[in-house]
């Protein structure tokens, strides 16, 4: 049981504390004097903290704006205050899931496998560099013990992995535009239209 608490007490300080500012000036403006959003603040946290298990959220943000106007709203019921008004859709767009767009998240997935094909075609002392310190984080002095170099090779593949990766890409980018450039350019053949345009 004690590992389940400290586990989520870690996720609480991770995933719901960040929201902490958005929620006060939400339940501040929401609920104006009616309720004290410092109280609010506190009985959300209590409740989310005696959760069994926190698996089931998906949205961190959206699940605290939710608890809180639960608890405003039970804290009102308490105090019989009857005269109190719905959220409208405007205030409900504060709490959406601000999770990317599906486009967005697709074109971002196609830019990394694009990019994870280009580092896969750099030497394998200068790709692990560059996972070590840009995908994983890791120092430079810890990607140096870990790959058994000294860090200033570390720096050097870095450098030029990265300058490689960039060149390749812009020479992918130069590609696709020039063959979207000839495909224009015989469709305005085909129909008899100046390249110019």
């Amino acid at each position: 049981m004690g590992d389940e608490h400290d586990i989520i007490s870690a996720w609480i300080g991770r995933e719901i504390l960040p929201h902490e500012s958005a929620v006060r000036t939400w339940l501040s403006r929401r609920w104006r004097n009616v309720v004290d959003p410092n109280d609010v603040i506190q009985e959300a946290y209590c409740r989310i903290a005696n959760l069994t298990s926190v698996d089931h959220i998906l949205n961190p943000a959206a699940y605290f704006h939710r608890t809180a106007q639960m608890v405003a709203t039970d804290i009102m019921r308490r105090s019989r205050i009857i005269n109190f008004t719905s959220m409208t859709e405007n205030e409900w767009s504060n709490v959406m899931d601000s999770e990317p767009l599906a486009d967005r998240a697709m074109v971002a997935d196609q830019e990394l496998k694009r990019v994870n094909g280009l580092l896969s075609e750099l030497p394998d002392i200068c790709r692990q560099a560059i996972e070590l310190r840009r995908i994983e984080g890791v120092s430079q002095r810890e990607a140096a013990q870990r790959l058994g170099v000294s860090e200033d090779v570390i720096r050097n593949h870095l450098v030029r992995g990265v300058q490689k990766v960039l060149k390749l890409l812009v020479a992918q980018d130069m590609r696709m535009s020039g063959d979207e450039q000839e495909t224009i350019e015989q469709k305005a053949e085909a129909v008899g239209t100046p390249r110019s345009l």
